[in-house]
């Protein structure tokens, strides 16, 4: 009886003990979102805060092929299969600068941004990128006026790096 005891116990350490950890899920990146004085002047000439939509997908032609208004009014829809992820950010103020982490699941490909700009026919307000392929990159968005800018950031190499 001890016997048994003693190698089932065993039995069941030796199973846990050589398993794996999981593949992540995600992959943490560093987003900085920097937006300047003059962003989303209307009618007031004064600048105004701005919502910013982040969407992970898995392809980008729903997103560049959908119209401002159809992704702000029916994102789920017209993004469908492609929409991997879909995060709104808190309110952009004007003249601020600010950095996030962004937690990029395994299956998307590119990150793309709908800026909810009051002038938006007026507006430059969709953005995408291609994931970085790297977990030393950044993401850049950078607001200005009434256009969006999303950019992959490669880190900083010393001079040493070069020999």
């Amino acid at each position: 009886m001890r016997f048994s005891m003693l190698s089932t116990a065993l039995f069941v350490f030796s199973i846990t003990a050589c398993s794996s950890d999981p593949v992540p899920v995600t992959t943490a990146y560093t987003m900085t979102v920097n937006a300047d004085d003059t962003i989303n002047k209307y009618q007031s000439d004064s600048a105004n805060p701005v919502v910013v939509r982040l969407y992970q997908l898995a392809s980008k032609e729903s997103f560049e092929q959908s119209s401002f208004i159809t992704l702000y009014n029916t994102d789920l829809q017209a993004l469908g299969s492609s929409l991997v992820v879909k995060q709104v950010l808190p309110s952009v103020m004007p003249d601020s600068n600010q950095t996030i982490s962004l937690d990029i699941n395994k299956n998307t490909q590119y990150i793309a941004a709908l800026v909810e700009y009051a002038n938006y026919r007026e507006s430059n307000g969709k953005a995408v990128t291609a994931v970085p392929t790297d977990g030393e990159s950044s993401i850049a968005l950078r607001l200005s006026g009434l256009n969006v800018e999303l950019d992959i950031v490669a880190p900083e190499s010393s001079w040493w790096q070069i020999f």
